[in-house]
């Protein structure tokens, strides 16, 4: 049954006990459901509100989320930016008292207030070693109960390991568009939680429920939420829970994995009694890339969106808001501006490798989609940047306890935020001479009989929270550059092993990656392969020669990291096979945010005026799993990615002229390069070390991306 069509035949009456009472007298409510969407007061009468959010997380660099870090300062610059593009703000659970104080500020003074979704998160692992979610049902009312008293300003919250604390003497109450209770509710979790549990129904005073005992148990946690609201402040507010793809109550016969299309969770078993009017909504957490039946349901890839393109982000919302009498929120829904990538989007809208100015655009055309499905509205994923964060397919290759000191560029699910958090003092890409002032500076030792165009001036080498910074200067540089006559090497060593340089140089250094600069469609990182983090986690499932990459006799190979694991389309039968990305290619561009040519995704920047080459290369890929402490990934192949600690890195470089296959022309002499810097002796391209001090203070300035920008053109 297409239950949207069923609402808009019975009426908001006829489908009370769905989106709440139809009383409006009996409503004093600022806020409610009604008609598909939610509803506010303007001068005295209810009009649509449609949802335009974003979310916002409790973590900034240097801190992990439970230390509740953020000050008064910040939270005031910060709504100020989200509320002049943004009409609601949506928290994941409560914030410190200083969020609130703020939010009552803001709007005091706000024409247009920013309203809020408060959430109230669930432990993931509390839930999983429970496996039946009624075993934790005491602690989870706790902290809804600690909620509702958070948002009215009335309560003090001891300190409590991963939770804000102090004093709550801001009541928001009044710009509250609802509460939204849980998390992504893991499959397994719910199917061990219907199991345990037989037939039967919850009727509470103010939500009941027929529906599976996982749905019972949400309607429940629901109701006592409401209740604690009503007895304790004679208030109420709409009320949802979280729900995603994965449990969402459609069958997916294109979904790959079990675990994807397991068990449904089912906003509508969950209904309003007449003693609730402000209603209730569906809230789901819906991106384009995630899960695989995105891709591969033809219903969704061959749906055609009002732009009159194919679009299965669209087609998807189409069958879900169809399938769903509540009015359905999107409460998460974005991608990243990260240069990594994780999954693909058979629609071009992945998961990272996006620049600012383009995860703008996505999630402008994003939010169309949303409100074109008929929807109550969209909530962007996310406010700021979080540098704590891990992606699947590059978490082993990273500290843990870490992650927040140090900005892991390559990592997607860091760079949702449309606020960055730029490192102070890092090199901007720019080709700004003067950033390098305090760079190490290497010479070459000698420059006679070198023609210009491949002699080197100096090496300066540098270092921030994001990477490894590199200045190669020439005594010439033409505009365009002659990569026909000149290609570059730097040479990166963390092992302190000799090796044989790739491009049919001839020589060796101490190096276990090689940056090759040939033009802008052939410059790449590689890696000498028995130091290839790819191939150490993930080489068997693509059938790599593993015995030679053990040795290193399968040379320098590319720097790359998977996108999909491969998998089976069960409705077909269809193989879709494992795939990786080249995330060693290098990006030329200009990397200053002020340029009117900036390109966030910036790895090399060309300035011919200056006769200078800038490289930037993130540390995950130089398999540094913690430059805060110069932690790195172990030298031998059967320690796989344990880590190690190391002092200092070897750096080197080299130019030589190209051969029509970018490899170098041989030339007389003992090797094929040209000119090196420190120098060449015996075959051995020198090398000079380069070091830091550990750190566990990070420096950085706030910045609003491209992408807010977009969206402050097109939300605005």
């Amino acid at each position: 049954m297409d239950r949207r069509r069923f609402l808009q035949t019975v009426g908001v009456t006829g489908a009370a006990g769905v989106a709440g009472c139809s009383d409006d007298e009996a409503d004093p409510r600022d806020v409610r459901v009604r008609n598909g969407g939610f509803e506010h007061l303007v001068d005295g009468a209810y009009e649509p509100l449609k949802v335009r959010g974003l979310n916002i997380g409790m973590a900034k660099p240097g801190y992990f989320p439970g230390s509740a870090a953020i000050t008064r300062a910040e939270y005031d610059r910060w709504l100020a930016d989200i509320g002049a593009i943004a009409n609601v703000i949506r928290t994941y659970t409560i914030h410190p008292p200083e969020f609130y104080r703020a939010l009552a500020a803001y709007n005091a003074d706000a024409t247009d207030p920013l309203y809020l979704l408060q959430g109230t998160w669930v432990s993931h692992k509390p839930m999983v070693e429970a496996s039946n979610v009624t075993e934790i049902s005491g602690t989870v009312d706790r902290e809804l109960r600690r909620t509702v008293d958070a948002v009215h300003g009335s309560t003090t919250l001891p300190e409590r390991r991963g939770h804000a604390s102090g004093d709550y003497d801001a009541d928001v109450h009044d710009w509250l568009l609802g509460y939204l209770f849980g998390v992504e509710w893991p499959p397994d979790v719910v199917e061990a939680t219907n199991d345990a549990l037989g037939d039967g129904s919850y009727t509470g005073t103010y939500l009941e429920s027929d529906g599976s005992p996982f749905e019972r148990w949400l309607a429940e946690r629901l109701d006592g939420t409401v209740a604690h609201d009503t007895d304790t402040y004679d208030s109420q507010a709409p009320v949802g829970f979280v729900n995603w793809v994965t449990t969402d109550p459609l069958d997916h016969p294109y979904e790959p994995f079990v675990n994807e299309d397991l068990v449904s969770v089912d906003p509508d078993t969950v209904t309003t009694t007449e003693e609730f009017s402000p209603g209730t909504f569906a809230a789901y957490h819906v991106y384009p890339y995630y899960p695989d039946l995105l891709n591969e349901t033809p219903e969704y890839v061959d749906y055609v969106d009002h732009r009159g393109e194919p679009n299965s982000y669209a087609g998807y919302l189409n069958d879900l808001v169809s399938a769903t009498a509540h009015p359905l929120l999107v409460a998460e829904f974005g991608v990243p501006s990260s240069r990594g990538i994780a999954h693909r989007d058979v629609h071009g809208r992945d998961q990272g490798q996006h620049t600012e100015q383009r995860q703008g655009e996505i999630v402008a055309a994003m939010y169309e989609d949303i409100v074109e499905a008929d929807t109550a509205g969209g909530i962007a994923f996310a406010w700021q940047n979080e540098w704590f964060k891990r992606t699947w397919n590059l978490d082993a290759r990273s500290v843990p306890g870490r992650r927040p000191y140090w900005s892991n560029i390559e990592t997607p699910e860091q760079r949702f935020g449309l606020l960055a958090f730029d490192p102070d003092n890092a090199i901007s890409l720019s080709g700004n001479g003067s950033e390098w002032s305090d760079a190490a500076v290497s010479e070459p030792a000698a420059t006679s009989g070198v023609d210009p165009v491949r002699r080197i001036e100096e090496l300066r080498v540098s270092h921030s929270l994001e990477g490894l910074e590199l200045r190669l200067t020439l005594d010439e540089l033409s505009d365009p550059v002659a990569w026909d006559r000149m290609n570059a090497l730097f040479t990166i060593g963390v092992r302190g092993e000799s090796t044989t340089l790739p491009l049919d140089t001839g020589a060796t250094a101490v190096a276990d990656f090689v940056v090759h600069l040939a033009g802008e469609s052939n410059s790449r990182l590689l890696v000498e392969s028995s130091y290839d983090a790819f191939a150490r986690e993930f080489g068997t499932i693509p059938d790599l020669p593993i015995p030679d990459y053990r040795t290193g006799s399968a040379g320098f190979v590319p720097v790359r990291e998977p996108i999909t694991l491969g998998y089976t389309v069960p409705a077909t039968g269809e193989e879709v096979p494992f795939e990786a990305v080249e995330t060693g290619q290098l990006t030329f561009g200009n990397g200053d945010p002020s340029a009117a040519e900036y390109n966030s995704l910036t790895d090399v920047h060309v300035n011919p005026s200056a006769r200078t080459i800038e490289v930037r290369l993130p540390w995950v890929l130089l398999n540094v799993a913690d430059p805060s402490t110069k932690q790195r990934i172990a030298s031998e192949w059967d320690d796989g990615l344990d880590t190690v600690s190391f002092e200092s890195v070897s750096v080197g470089a080299a130019t030589y002229r190209p051969d029509g296959d970018g490899q170098a022309a041989a030339v007389s002499g003992e090797t094929s390069i040209t000119h090196a810097v420190p120098g060449l002796t015996n075959g051995e391209l020198n090398t000079t070390e380069y070091g830091w001090e550990t750190w566990s203070d990070v420096a950085y300035t706030e910045r609003l991306k491209q992408s807010y920008h977009v969206l402050e053109d097109d939300w605005g």
